[in-house]
This record gives C-alpha cells, structure tokens and sequence, in this order.
C-alpha cells in the first residue's frame, strides 16, 4: 500500500460530473488517483475519451463490463448487476493492497467494497462512503422488503466507513443520527472546464428561452413543460422521454432537441438562455431532497432557474431570490411562466452570480482534500 494510492468507483463514472471533478482535485493535490467504472455498454464513445482524457492527466481508468446493463430494466438486468458485484469484489481482492483509500459512491459501489473488506480482512484501505443518491427512495418497482434491506446494509456500510459524504444537508434526514458526526457535505457544484466551447443556438429574442438538460425521465417535469405554449424550449439529454421530445421538436418550430453534449457545450447553451428549468416531481421521494447539479451551475452562469415546491431546493431559490417556484401542475407552471419578466430574469440572475463564491466548487474541493489529508495524514496538499 502507498500512502497517497487512492480508487475512486462509481456505476457509470463520466455520465456526471461528481467522480471526475474529486478525481481531477485529488490529482492536482499530489495524490495517485486510480478510477473504477461500471461499463454498461451503453454510452461507449464517452467512457472512450474519458478514458484517454484521464491517461493523459496521469489518471487510470478501470472499466468492468458485465454484458450490456441498460439503466431502468430492473430486475432483467439483475444477473448483470450481480456479476458487476463479484467483480468488484475480485479486483479488490487483486488490487485493493495498492489504496490508501477506497472511495465508494452511491450504494451500488460501496457495497462490494464493503463485502470485499469482511471477506479479506487483509485489505487495510479505509473506506469513504459518498451517497449522491439513497437508491431505496427512486421510485421503482422495488419490493418494500429489499428497499428496507437496502437500507439496513446501507447504514451498515455507513458504520463501517471511515467517512460518509453527502450533497446537501437536507439528506442528513437519511443519515442516521450517530453517523451524523462522520457525515461531511460536498455538494454538486460546478467544476469549471479549463476551455470553454461556443455552441450557438438560435434564440428566439422574443420569446421566453427556456433550458432543460440531463436525464429525460418521467420526474422531471418535462411533460408538463411540453405542454407550454408562447414559449422557446430547449432540450438536451438522453433517456426514457427522449423519443417523446424528439417527436414534439420534429412537430413545433418552437421545440428544440440538441441531443446529448458535454458539460462545456451545456454550459454555453445555458449561458444564451433566459431560464434554467428543474421541475422535479415532489411525489418521488428522492426528488424531496433534490440536490441537482443544474442548481450550481445556474448559480455559476448567472442565470434564474424554476423549480417545484416541496423539493427542497425551492427554500433555496426563495431564500436566494434566484428563480420561481411553481406547484407541480400544467396550470401553475403556466401562471408563473407568464409572470417572468426580462427585467426580473436579469435581478435574478445577478442574485444567483453573487452568491456562486459561497458554493462554488472550490470551496467543496477544500473540503474533500482535507478529508483524505485526515485519512492519509498526508501533508502538502494544496
């Protein structure tokens, strides 16, 4: 083992943004950094560059591939996502030796990681566990009993590990109260891209623009957006909604589907729009204590954004004074998509650029690197 060799594993490593930017961080604070990614067969031009992107920096991509795993099939994949344990727990068992630290997020990692520690008492890396998302609240087809087991293992696992990450303090309420002290919050802020893009769109100067990226599931209030009328609305992404919005683009001149870009050709569309939209359904309980990356990111770019009551991220935006609020309902949407005005976007917008310093990803990334400072007892860092 080396005192500053550390694996950071997460399912589909570069569909975010939350692996990439610690890993970048930790690499540029002189640690070793090694990757570990769950590829699905899906998505295989992006593991592709990401994987020779991180070479280049000096970072190793570990991919495991365990037969094409497309994501929402549910129990259909569940001989694959088994297979994709084992192997986890067998590269460990190969490799584990060489890390300081282990650091796990979300479930699907950091229960290997944990089996693979009982089963070897040999293996010494310490343990961060970092929950992006608690899997037991999605809403799936899930029996009750393995959400509640899901939930036991979890906390165990959480017992076990020497740190437990998460994004927002609204998920402490997850959090059991005696791990709360180990519980430190890094959250989905942006990590600028060094270069930056120009992707150019065609605006509509007089109309309301209006931005919706990332996953196109059924939670996200996109079909309550496709019904708006008078409005210019941009779409970008992939998912189960995806052939839904292709259609309504090919149909209405004012619907636009951009496909699937990267977080430098995201954020220059953004920066063209007047509204950032993250409508989540509050019937979800995930979406309860929603913690999206578009958040940071608007606050990045200086840009109001809507968000729906009851996801949390509502008392933030009316705290700040950076968005609107609407009930998750067509009519609602409507009433508080007619009451923007330019002049109100721009107030906005500046509210949201004053307070980016406060949570901005530097910030976070102090943070993290204190975090492995206090495991690797590792000095010059930053």
């Amino acid at each position: 083992m080396t005192q500053n060799k550390i694996l950071l594993a997460q399912n589909s490593a570069f569909i975010a943004n939350r692996l990439p930017r610690a890993a970048r961080a930790l690499k540029e604070a002189g640690y070793d950094v090694d990757i570990l990614n769950w590829n699905r067969g899906e998505n295989a031009e992006i593991i592709q560059n990401a994987t020779e992107s991180f070479r280049l920096e000096g970072i190793t991509v570990h991919s495991i591939y365990c037969g094409n795993t497309p994501y929402g099939k549910g129990i259909i994949t569940v001989f694959n996502k088994i297979l994709f344990i084992i192997k986890v727990i067998l590269f460990l068992f190969k490799n584990g030796h060489q890390y300081k630290v282990v650091h796990a997020i979300d479930f699907d990692l950091a229960l290997p990681v944990y089996i693979a520690k009982v089963l070897n008492p040999k293996l010494k890396f310490e343990v961060i566990y970092d929950i992006a998302d608690f899997v037991e609240t999605f809403h799936s087809p899930i029996p009750k009993f393995i959400r509640s087991m899901i939930k036991n293992l979890s906390e165990r696992i959480m017992k076990h590990a020497n740190v437990v990450i998460i994004p927002d303090e609204n998920r402490l309420l997850n959090i059991p109260i005696e791990f709360q002290n180990k519980t430190v919050i890094i959250n989905n802020s942006i990590d600028p891209p060094q270069q930056t893009v120009d992707y150019e769109v065609k605006v509509n100067d007089d109309k309301l623009n209006i931005f919706y990226y990332g996953a196109l599931s059924k939670d996200r209030g996109i079909e309550l957006l496709l019904k708006q009328k008078n409005v210019s609305l941009w779409f970008a992404g992939k998912g189960e909604l995806q052939g839904e919005i292709v259609e309504y683009a090919d149909t209405y001149d004012n619907i636009h589907y951009l496909g699937y870009l990267q977080l430098e050709q995201i954020l220059s569309v953004a920066s063209q729009m007047d509204v950032i939209y993250m409508v989540y359904d509050p019937s979800y309980q995930h979406n309860q204590i929603a913690s999206p990356n578009k958040l940071y990111e608007a606050l990045y770019l200086g840009k109001s954004c809507i968000v729906a009551e009851n996801t949390s991220i509502d008392l933030f935006v009316e705290k700040y004074d950076i968005g609107y609020i609407t009930r998750f309902d067509e009519y609602n949407l409507n009433k508080v998509i007619k009451s923007i005005s330019k002049e109100e976007l721009i107030l906005k917008g500046n509210n949201a650029k004053s307070i980016y310093p406060a949570f901005s990803w530097d910030t976070s990334k102090r943070k993290l690197i204190e975090i492995y400072k206090s495991i690797t007892k590792k000095g010059d860092t930053i």
